[in-house]
């Protein structure tokens, strides 16, 4: 089967785990383009900032009950796969990692199967399932090997394969560490040493990433590293450094990891060639948090 992809409009586009911070301005772009929009999330999910979207039709369900999904992926365009359990809960409880990102992929595999065959899915998988790459020449590109360090990488990498045994039409995304422009705690332990390399990329442009993705027909499988690009090319000290200096913190309070960990630099020609999704340098991103804080200071 050839991989190709043109752009199309038509059907309602489905975004199972639509409820959170991407889904919510992803569903915004669609509507805003004239598409109808399908919202598929647990019934607990805050979906008050969606009621408000003119047109957003809204489901309340589980991926990991099949007759939930098979109603959910019924007379859609394409799905938008962003449900799963993330980092850190996902490396506390395997067991719900496994059965929402693993067997929940499986559920919407065979719903399309058999109800929706004409259907394309958009997967959001993960750059960390090529493990740790520090001691390997960049950029990491799409056949490299998968070596899992974690649960999360390890249930990804477990759906790609339940997708790539399947016949259904999908566009992998292996998005990189999301960066997102709001005052955010950082984490206990920054997931890479100061010497790693790392690129991560702007929340905006995954959305453009995923709307362009849902937006295009694509003819067989193709898989697709997601990241920021040449500007988000950095190290981990060039990060943790900006940060801190954005929160006006003390730079000693960043715990690292003693090795390096699943992020690196990564080969985005083929993405950014069909998707032109890099549309929001470092130096921007810089810029938003920096007038972010100094707005929360003058308040």
């Amino acid at each position: 089967m050839s991989n190709t992809a043109k752009n199309v409009q038509e059907r309602p586009i489905l975004i199972t785990g639509g409820a959170g911070s991407v889904g919510l301005q992803l569903t915004q772009r669609f509507i805003d383009n004239g598409q109808a929009v399908r919202v598929f999330d647990l019934p607990f999910m805050d979906f008050s900032a969606l009621e408000k979207i003119p047109d957003v039709e809204i489901q309340k369900g589980d991926i990991t009950n099949p007759d939930s999904i098979k109603d959910a992926v019924y007379d859609v365009k394409t799905v938008v796969h962003l449900a799963a359990v993330l980092p850190p809960k996902s490396e506390s409880d395997k067991e719900l990692t496994f059965s929402v990102n693993v067997n929940g992929t499986s559920n919407i595999l065979c719903a399309i199967e058999s109800i929706n065959s004409s259907c394309t899915l958009i997967f959001s998988s993960s750059i960390s399932t090529y493990g740790a790459t520090a001691l390997e020449d960049p950029p990491i590109r799409t056949d490299h090997a998968q070596r899992p360090i974690d649960n999360y990488a390890d249930s990804k990498i477990e759906g790609e394969k339940l997708i790539l045994a399947s016949p259904v039409n999908t566009l992998i995304l292996r998005i990189a560490p999301v960066a997102v422009p709001a005052f955010l705690e950082p984490p206990s332990i920054w997931p890479f040493t100061l010497e790693q390399r790392v690129e991560m990329i702007h929340r905006d442009d995954v959305v453009d990433a995923l709307f362009a993705s849902a937006n295009s027909t694509i003819d067989g499988q193709i898989i697709l590293n997601v990241a920021g690009g040449p500007t988000w090319q950095l190290t981990g000290n060039d990060y943790i450094t900006d940060y801190y200096g954005f929160m006006g913190a003390p730079l000693e309070e960043a715990i690292c990891r003693d090795s390096p960990g699943w992020v690196d630099w990564y080969d985005t020609v083929d993405s950014q060639n069909l998707l032109n999704y890099q549309n929001r340098s470092y130096q921007r991103y810089s810029k938003e948090m920096q007038n972010i804080i100094q707005q929360m200071m003058d308040e």
